[in-house]
């Protein structure tokens, strides 16, 4: 019987890589956890994950506001 792999919530479409010491998955993901957490980044999470964003949107959520405030996503 095949082990299911855990999906990544935070890039759609791969597995979790396991990509922080001592986590087993997405449940117990720090950085899973911190997305979650802050409602801007999940609501933003959740306009990429849709793709109901423009394309200018996804490229703020990369590179940041053009108003020269400083990206915390990035």
């Amino acid at each position: 019987m095949a082990v299911p792999t855990p999906r990544c919530p935070l890039r759609p479409g791969e597995p979790c890589s396991l990509c922080q010491l001592n986590v087993t998955g997405p449940a117990d993901c720090g950085l899973v956890y911190l997305v979650m957490d802050d409602p801007e980044l999940r609501d933003l999470l959740s306009t990429y994950r849709t793709g109901a964003g423009t394309a200018r949107s996804r490229e703020e959520a990369v590179a940041g506001p053009s108003d020269g405030v400083p990206n915390v996503v990035s």
